[in-house]
């Protein structure tokens, strides 16, 4: 359904900041639905299993639904349906050699990393949404999205055995470098906010995020034999 603008009282700030947060969302949303349309289709072209591709077909369309809610909580704040700006785009990496590296390189820091950090950001600002309205968006992203940094880890777990010994250490030091790009969020220089609609003030972020790694996803690269550092 159509979500009804919120009004403010006043000259409420929080309003501004809310839409702010979403619109910042939407972009993150609509980057990670090309990246993984454009990882669906290569994981059809290596002859990936039905599961495997139906998998990432399900993903896909999660992140199409996403930043079809984050647009519409961009809009209850008073803002526009059109995307704005410009997103950090995400996909496969042209200057490896090979469709199978690509796909490998993106599974392990765009799912097991990337989508991992996500889920367990997106759970946190969910508990925190005082408005009923992004708490129920927020809770809705963070189940959908409870299965992509797992995904990531069982497609690494088919893909790994191909590689050669030198090509893994390669990805190892690839993911690393995935996992320190991850948490340099930690160190910009934003304001330490909090407010209504979902964003988390940064002084949270990271050890949410500390947390999530030594939780899940160091444990997932060691139970694969992949030694990644954040």
């Amino acid at each position: 359904g159509r979500f009804t603008a919120w009004k403010p009282k006043g000259d409420d700030p929080a309003i501004a900041i809310g839409r702010s947060a979403w619109e910042q969302m939407t972009l993150n949303e609509y980057r990670s639905q090309v990246g993984f349309t454009d990882l669906l289709h290569a994981m059809t072209r290596l002859g990936l299993s039905r599961d495997s591709l139906q998998t990432m077909e399900r993903l896909t369309r999660d992140e199409v639904v996403h930043v079809e809610l984050c647009r519409r909580m961009v809009v209850g704040l008073g803002g526009s349906d059109i995307i704005p700006g410009e997103p950090q785009w995400v996909g496969l990496d042209e200057s490896l050699p090979s469709m199978l590296e690509r796909v490998i390189e993106m599974v392990t820091t765009s799912l097991c990393i990337g989508e991992s950090l996500s889920c367990a950001l997106l759970g946190a600002a969910a508990k925190a949404a005082k408005d009923p309205v992004a708490k129920a968006v927020l809770t809705r992203m963070t189940a959908d999205e409870s299965i992509h940094g797992q995904s990531g880890f069982h497609y690494l777990a088919v893909l790994l055995p191909v590689l050669t010994k030198r090509r893994k250490k390669w990805l190892e030091k690839r993911a690393s470098e995935a996992a320190v790009q991850a948490f340099g969020i930690c160190l910009e220089p934003y304001d330490d906010v909090t407010h209504p609609f979902g964003a988390l003030p940064y002084s949270k972020l990271e050890p949410i995020m500390r947390g999530t790694w030594k939780r899940l996803i160091g444990p997932g690269f060691v139970k694969l034999g992949l030694d990644v550092r954040e």
